[in-house]
């Protein structure tokens, strides 16, 4: 794809294919010949590797990047207008590509479903296996969003089944393709950096280089947190001061999960860092006003596109990453505003939502946190009581209903106990005890969660078997087999259990499937099917 009147990003691969060395690692040294179309006319111009803009591929499937600089410049467009991706799950994106069997090309639709490869450096494509999906003769090709029109991609392999044509959907095939991202295309080029719009997705102030490393045991903290294996949904950490190990690391995991900033490294070296691509965001709210914060949130999800007469905060509230760090909170030019209208409003979704949020305070904050506190304590009283309304209704139809045992009330009561020790107390011993309060509301809050799901899907449970146990009758009659004894029987022994209350799911799932099972064998069908 042509960036401007003299540059060309495409696979490297590509350009090695065409070359004149059998090894894809070697730096091509020769005219690589490049064929215009879309142009008033097509033509082939000569082009070389610009110099340090060479990534072959590795062996683990990163990396095949490579931008040509054309002889002479193009006259004109169209070029591609590189935008780096935020949302990257269903999203549908459109290709074109030149497969050998089609010579004026042929357009694809997909759907990007998530983060694939080694260092989640890819994103996985699913296009429909019945019409014309991506094939060789595609690589290199612009990955353009279908809402926006911008170039979120390039197109660099596919999967195919057997060796079947399946480009004009004359066969239907597995639909699986990958592109790289723009993200990762600028971590190794970072020379077109300045030609894309937009920020990165990480504050420039987390790239500063200071002299004091990491602290290990934060560093080991965020990467077990944002890579979920920490239980948790919010993260609050006191940094102390700029050059502290703790700030260190915080601005380490920020950079070093981010597809554009984090250097290409040995897959082999052992990196504390949270998985590429595992942190959405990267605020430092230093000397900032809660509607620059708020805009910056927004601008990330692509808010600021739609058209939307939300004030910033809904648009937060309504687009928010799943990950997020918000530096320096205290540190704010209105820090009680912006934790009242944008930090509190995403705590608040943070259980139901399972976002990961990673909230900094450059001192102890006391007053601050204590508010965070205050906010989130009520929030659990809230889910406490939804829980207890969920309880006592999946109760009169499901048994073995999970029960919560509720703490609001007490972490209540020991936020009400800080407040009054906050003047005769000293100031570590205090923090020690906000903190301490602080983990175990978000514990309590996970648990209500986790709670509430499980009673949601107990529920569902019921009311899938039920469905079942009507789409089989209904199947029974239509054969024929509404007096069939042997049938009868068993549908009536599931009704009955599923009926019964407060009902054993385990019990009924087992007399619901027997009585599908029999009904399928008996109109010669399979459990599921309508038979013949």
């Amino acid at each position: 794809m042509a960036l401007d009147d003299r540059h060309v990003l495409t696979c490297a691969h590509v350009v090695s294919a065409g070359g004149e060395t059998a090894s894809p690692g070697t730096e091509p040294t020769w005219p690589v010949l490049v064929d215009l179309v879309g142009q008033a006319v097509s033509r082939t111009v000569p082009a070389r590797v610009m110099p340090g803009c060479w990534w072959p591929p590795t062996d683990d499937g990163r990396g095949d990047i490579t931008l040509l600089e054309l002889a002479e410049p193009v006259p004109q467009g169209p070029f591609a207008p590189l935008r780096r991706m935020r949302r990257t799950w269903d999203r549908r994106v459109i290709m074109y590509g030149f497969p050998e069997t089609l010579e004026h090309g042929v357009f694809v639709e997909a759907r990007l479903t998530g983060r694939s490869g080694a260092g989640r450096e890819r994103i996985q494509m699913v296009s429909a296996t019945t019409g014309p999906q991506v094939s060789q003769g595609f690589s290199g090709a612009a990955v353009v969003d279908a809402d926006t029109g911008h170039v979120v991609g390039m197109v660099v392999s596919t999967y195919q089944d057997g060796d079947r044509d399946v480009v004009g959907g004359a066969e239907p095939g597995s639909g699986l393709s990958w592109m790289i991202p723009v993200e990762t295309i600028l971590s190794r080029l970072s020379w077109i950096r300045d030609q894309v719009p937009g920020e990165s997705s990480v504050d420039l102030s987390f790239r500063s280089v200071e002299d004091t490393p990491a602290d290990p045991r934060v560093a080991r903290q965020l990467v077990d947190f944002f890579g979920r294996e920490l239980p948790g949904n919010v993260l609050v950490i006191v940094i102390d001061h700029r050059d502290s190990g703790v700030a260190a690391a915080v601005r380490q995991a920020a950079v070093l999960s981010s597809r554009e900033l984090r250097p290409p490294t040995d897959p082999h070296q052992d990196v504390v860092a949270p998985p590429i691509g595992s942190i959405d965001l990267a605020v430092d709210a230093a000397d900032r006003s809660t509607k620059d914060v708020s805009q910056r949130i927004a601008d990330w999800a692509g808010a600021a596109d739609a058209a939307t007469t939300a004030p910033d905060s809904d648009r937060v509230i309504e687009t928010a990453p799943r990950s997020i760090i918000i530096n320096n909170i205290d540190e704010a030019a209105e820090p009680e505003t912006l934790l009242t209208e944008v930090v509190l409003p995403l705590v608040d979704q943070a259980p139901t939502r399972d976002l990961r949020m990673l909230l900094t305070f450059r001192g102890e904050s006391i007053r601050l946190r204590t508010t965070l506190l205050a906010s989130r304590v009520a929030g659990l009283q809230t889910a406490e009581e939804a829980v207890r309304r969920a309880s006592r209704r999946a109760m009169a139809v499901v048994a073995d209903v999970p029960r919560l045992q509720p703490v609001a009330t007490e972490l209540r009561i020991q936020l009400t106990k800080l407040r009054a020790a906050a003047a005769t107390t000293d100031g570590d011993t205090l923090a020690a005890l906000l903190a301490s309060t602080e983990r175990a509301t978000d514990r309590a809050l996970r648990r209500a969660e986790s709670v509430r799901r499980e009673i949601v899907a107990r529920e569902d449970l019921w009311s899938e078997l039920r469905g079942r146990l009507g789409a089989y009758l209904a199947m029974a009659v239509q054969h024929g087999f509404s007096e069939d004894a042997v049938l009868g029987t068993s549908y009536r022994r599931a009704y009955e259990l599923l009926m019964a209350a407060p009902c054993d799911l385990v019990v009924t799932e087992v007399a619901v499937r027997q009585y599908a099972e029999a009904v399928a064998q008996r109109v010669g069908g399979q459990p599921g099917g309508s038979g013949s």
